[in-house]
């Protein structure tokens, strides 16, 4: 199968003959994860196992000097003895996958950004997901390109969080049709917004439906009638919490939790919680 070339780039005045590795592994290792979403949703597989490694990889090849210039090579080989249990993909599906999930990342957050309130459907459970926007056209992606675009917030917001006056002013990362993913500034604002937290902390009924004991983060969907906007937010626990019983209560219909919502304020004047800073579980 044909190998994909891309050109990635990282740009700025402290991208010298010598450079900071920490911060350029930093951003190769959020590409690199992006890349590998792409490819896991494709393929329906969790995690990237050994076998996976050996079918799909990228290669750097012929840095170039000036700033961090490398062409990077999607390889995506089926040795035969695993031939049938790999999925039938091309390093192409790759990429296109990871562009398309990146668009529609951005799309979805200048829509939150400027105010717009919209729903997600999938009306003929074709594997076609919409999003609908009163006054607008409707966004129509695919359920694999959906899933790529929710999986990967967390590496944009990473790579995104490295640009800095200065220091890197620009990443990318191109095909041949000069097509694909431009971080600058603007993408650091779009993922990354300035927040401001809420003076006084409120009780908010829900259910905890995801939690990561790593990072301490989770997700909760607030009912309605509550304090806050009905619909779902990411929430992060404060202090110095056990988060046991945070996993618990994704056992149970419904909590309590006090919280102090943080907020993205824009340059429109538009308010929206980013998230929920977790004080505590009431009745727990």
């Amino acid at each position: 199968m044909a190998d994909e070339i891309i050109t990635f780039k990282i740009e700025g005045p402290i991208i010298k003959d010598d450079y900071p590795l920490h911060e350029v592994v930093s951003i190769l290792d959020s590409f690199h994860s992006i890349i590998d979403v792409s490819y896991l949703v494709l393929a329906g597989k969790n995690r990237m196992t050994r076998a996976e490694r050996q079918n799909f990889r990228i290669l750097a090849t012929r840095a170039k000097p000036g700033s961090l210039i490398y062409d990077l090579k999607f390889v995506y080989e089926t040795v035969e003895p695993l031939l049938p249990f790999v999925p039938q993909l091309t390093s192409l599906d790759v990429w296109k996958s990871s562009k398309a999930a990146y668009e529609f990342l951005k799309a979805l957050i200048n829509l939150r950004r400027n105010g717009k309130v919209y729903t997600v459907s999938a009306p003929d459970n074709q594997g076609i997901i919409v999003v609908s926007t009163p006054g607008s056209s409707p966004i129509n992606v695919t359920q694999n390109i959906f899933n790529i675009a929710d999986c990967s917030l967390d590496s944009y917001k990473s790579i995104t969080n490295q640009i800095e006056e200065r220091r890197i002013e620009s990443i990318s990362a191109v095909d041949k049709k000069k097509e694909g993913i431009l971080i600058t500034n603007a993408e650091k604002k779009l993922f990354n917004p300035e927040t401001k937290l809420e003076d006084n902390p409120v009780n908010v009924n829900g259910k905890i439906f995801d939690f990561n004991t790593e990072k301490l983060t989770g997700k909760f969907r607030v009912s309605d009638g509550q304090p806050i906007p009905a619909r779902d937010y990411n929430f992060v626990l404060i202090g110095d919490q056990n988060f046991i019983p945070y996993i618990m209560a994704m056992t149970v219909p419904q909590v309590t939790m006090r919280c102090l919502p943080e907020i993205e304020e824009h340059t429109t004047g538009v308010k929206y919680i980013f998230r929920l800073q977790a004080l505590s579980l009431i009745g727990t």
